[in-house]
C-alpha cells in the first residue's frame, strides 16, 4: 500500500510540473510557422500526405520532402511521423503543431521527474524537484518548443527520458516488461534526433552512480542500448549513407570550418566550449543562428579562450573526481559532457558551432549540479529523510534562491518567446542583436522581401517601402558573407519590384551562378527578361526547370512569354495549367 501511494504522490508531482511547462509555454500555441518549419512540414511533401507519406518519410533523408536536391545529414522519421499525423487529423495547422509541441513539453516534465525521482532515491525527495523546475524553466528551451522544427530535440530527449526511467523499473523490479518498453522508447528517442546515441554513455554512468553496481553487471544492463544503437546506425546508413557523406559543410554554417591554421582552429574551439558553458548559466542574450560571424575566430593571444579552456577543463576535473568516488556531482558534470559531445566539432565538424537547441538536453547536468548545491543549505534533519512539502516549509533559503532562479527564467522566457511568433519578429530582433550575423541580415531582408510579395497588388506603395528596406538588409548580408544564393535571390525580387531591373538581373543570376539548378532563381529571372521584352531567353529558362517545381505562377509566367511570341497553342496550355 505505501508502495502504491508513494507512486501515486510521484505522478501527482509530475503532473503539476508537467502543467507548469505547458502553462508557461500555451502563448506559443498561437505563433505561426517559422525558421525550418517550412523545411519539415509547411513546404514538406511527403509530410503534407499526412499518414500517406509515412513510407517516405521512413526510407528518406530528414529534409527530402522539401528539397530533393539536399542531402542533409539527418535522418529523423519520428518527428516527421507525429506532423504527417497532425496534417492527416488537423490539416496544414500551425495552432495544432504548437499545441503537440507544448503537450510534448508537459510529458517532458513529467517523465524527467518520474526518471530522476527513480535515479535519486537515496537523495532527498526535494532534489528531483528542483532539478524539474529549474529545467523546465530554463531559457536556453525557449527555441526548441516555440519552434516547430525542434521537435526533434524534444523528443529525442523525451525518448531517453522514459527509456532511462522504465530501465530502472527494471532494474528494481526484475521484471522484463519494462526492459521490452524502455528499448522501444529509446528506438524512438533515436529515430527523432541523432544526439541521443550520446546517452549510451549516460546509461552506464547512471549504474555506476545510483545504483552502486559493478562493472560486469553495468555493461549486461547497457548492453541492449548498445545494441539499439548499433541497429539504429546500420538502418541510418542504409538509407543515408555514412556520417558525412556527400554532405558540403562550409565557414558559412560552422565558422570553426573558416580557421586559417590549426591554432586559430584549436583556439576558436575552445572558445565555442566556453560559450556552451556561458549559455547554459547565463543565458543571454539568445538568438536563432550562431552562423558566420558571430562567434569570432580567434588565436591563442585572446585571453578569453585561457579563460574557456580553465573553465571547461575544471568541470571536467570535478566531474572525473565524482567518477571516482561515485558522486552526485561527478554524474551531473560528466552528464553535460557527454550529451554536448556530438555539438562540440572538436572530433567530427558538426553543422553549426553553436545553436541553443544543442543545450537542450546538457542543460539537465548543471540544472541537477545546481539544486544539488542549492540543497546543501538545506536543514533536512537527522532522522528519517524529510519529506519535500516540509522542506519547502522550513528552509527558507534554498526555497528563496529556488524561487528567484525560477522568477528570472521565467521573465527571460516571458521576454524572448514573443519574437518567435512569426519569422519577421524573429529575424528582426535577431538581426538587431547580431548585426554581424550574415545569415539573420539575410533572414530578416529575405522577410521583408516576402512582405513585398505579399502587398504588391494590394498596397503598391507599402510594398515598395518593404522591397527597399529588403535592398538594404540584404545588400549588408551580402557583403558580410556573399556566397548566399537565397540572399542574391531575395535581393533579385526586391529590386524588380522596385522595376530595377539590371539590378535584378545582375542578383538573380549570381544566385544562379552560385546554384545553377535553382527553380526560384530561374523563375524570377525568367520574370525579369519577361519585363525586359527577353522572352525567348525566359521561355528557355522556364522551360529548363523541372516540372514537379513548377508553380501555377510559373505557368502563367510561360503562357505571357509564349503569347508575346504568338505561340497560341503553347499560350492555351500552359493558362489553363496555371489554373487562369
Amino acid at each position: 500500500m505505501a508502495s502504491k501511494q508513494f507512486n501515486y504522490k510521484n505522478w501527482l508531482i509530475g503532473a503539476v510540473l508537467a502543467f507548469v511547462g505547458m502553462a508557461i509555454y500555451s502563448p506559443s500555441i498561437g505563433y505561426d510557422y517559422v525558421y525550418d518549419d517550412d523545411a519539415v512540414i509547411k513546404e514538406n511533401r511527403f509530410v503534407k500526405e499526412g499518414l500517406d507519406g509515412l513510407g517516405k518519410i521512413w526510407t528518406t533523408s530528414y529534409f527530402r520532402g522539401y528539397d530533393e536536391t539536399m542531402n542533409a545529414r539527418a535522418y529523423r522519421p519520428a518527428p516527421l511521423t507525429t506532423l504527417a499525423a497532425e496534417v492527416e487529423f488537423f490539416g496544414l495547422n500551425p495552432t495544432a503543431n504548437h499545441a503537440f509541441n507544448v503537450l510534448f513539453y508537459g510529458l517532458t516534465g513529467l517523465f524527467l521527474y518520474l526518471f530522476l525521482s527513480k535515479l535519486l532515491r537515496d537523495f532527498h525527495p526535494a532534489l528531483p524537484i528542483f532539478t524539474c523546475l529549474l529545467f523546465l524553466l530554463h531559457p536556453i528551451h525557449v527555441e526548441v518548443v516555440a519552434n516547430i522544427k525542434s521537435r526533434d530535440t524534444m523528443l529525442g530527449f523525451l525518448g531517453f527520458c522514459i527509456s532511462a526511467w522504465l530501465l530502472l523499473k527494471h532494474l528494481d523490479s526484475r521484471r522484463w516488461l519494462p526492459l521490452a518498453l524502455s528499448v522501444v522508447f529509446f528506438f524512438i528517442g533515436l529515430f527523432s534526433k541523432e544526439e541521443v546515441l550520446t546517452t549510451v554513455a549516460v546509461i552506464p554512468l547512471m549504474l555506476w552512480f545510483f545504483r552502486k553496481y559493478g562493472m560486469g553487471k553495468i555493461a549486461f544492463a547497457t548492453l541492449p542500448f548498445v545494441g539499439a544503437a548499433v541497429i539504429y546506425l546500420v538502418i541510418r546508413t542504409s538509407v543515408i549513407g555514412g556520417l558525412n557523406e556527400g554532405v558540403p559543410l562550409t565557414e558559412f554554417d560552422n565558422s570553426l570550418l573558416g580557421a586559417k591554421n590549426f591554432g586559430e582552429r584549436s583556439a576558436s574551439t575552445i572558445l565555442v566550449l566556453g560559450h556552451f558553458l556561458l549559455k547554459t548559466v547565463f543565458p543571454h542574450p539568445l538568438i536563432s543562428s550562431y552562423s558566420w560571424l558571430t562567434l569570432p575566430l580567434v588565436n591563442w593571444d585572446d585571453w578569453r579562450v585561457y579563460l574557456s579552456l580553465l573553465a571547461s577543463s575544471g568541470l571536467l576535473a570535478v566531474g572525473i573526481i565524482g567518477l571516482k568516488n561515485r558522486k552526485l556531482y561527478g554524474f551531473a558534470t560528466l552528464y553535460y559532457f557527454c550529451t554536448v559531445s556530438i555539438f562540440t566539432s572538436i572530433l567530427v565538424h558538426n553543422v553549426s558551432a553553436y545553436d541553443e537547441r544543442f543545450l537542450y538536453s546538457p542543460v539537465l547536468g548543471v540544472c541537477l549540479l545546481a539544486a544539488w548545491l542549492i540543497l546543501k543549505l538545506g536543514k533536512t534533519g537527522e532522522e528519517k529523510p524529510a519529506t519535500a512539502a516540509l522542506f519547502f516549509k522550513l528552509n527558507f533559503v534554498p526555497v528563496a534562491i529556488l524561487a528567484l532562479l525560477c522568477s528570472a527564467s521565467f521573465f527571460k522566457i516571458m521576454s524572448r518567446m514573443p519574437y518567435w511568433k512569426d519569422r519577421y519578429a524573429l529575424f528582426q530582433e535577431d538581426a538587431r542583436q547580431a548585426p554581424n550575423n550574415a545569415q539573420l541580415r539575410k533572414n530578416h531582408g529575405g522577410s521583408l522581401s516576402r512582405l513585398a510579395v505579399q502587398y504588391q497588388k494590394e498596397n503598391p506603395d507599402l510594398a515598395r517601402q518593404y522591397a527597399t528596406q529588403a535592398v538594404q538588409e540584404l545588400e549588408a548580408a551580402l557583403s558580410i558573407y556573399p556566397k548566399m544564393p537565397t540572399g542574391h535571390i531575395h535581393l533579385g525580387i526586391s529590386r524588380l519590384i522596385l522595376h530595377d531591373f539590371e539590378g535584378a538581373e545582375q542578383s538573380l543570376k549570381t544566385a544562379l551562378e552560385q546554384d545553377p539548378s535553382n527553380h526560384f532563381a530561374k523563375v524570377n529571372l525568367a520574370q525579369v527578361y519577361y519585363q525586359k521584352g527577353r522572352y525567348q531567353e525566359g521561355i528557355a529558362l522556364l522551360e529548363s526547370v523541372d516540372r514537379q517545381y513548377r508553380s501555377q505562377n510559373a505557368y502563367y509566367l510561360l503562357s505571357l512569354l509564349y503569347e508575346r511570341i504568338g505561340d497560341v497553342n503553347k499560350t492555351q496550355e500552359y493558362r489553363q495549367l496555371s489554373g487562369r
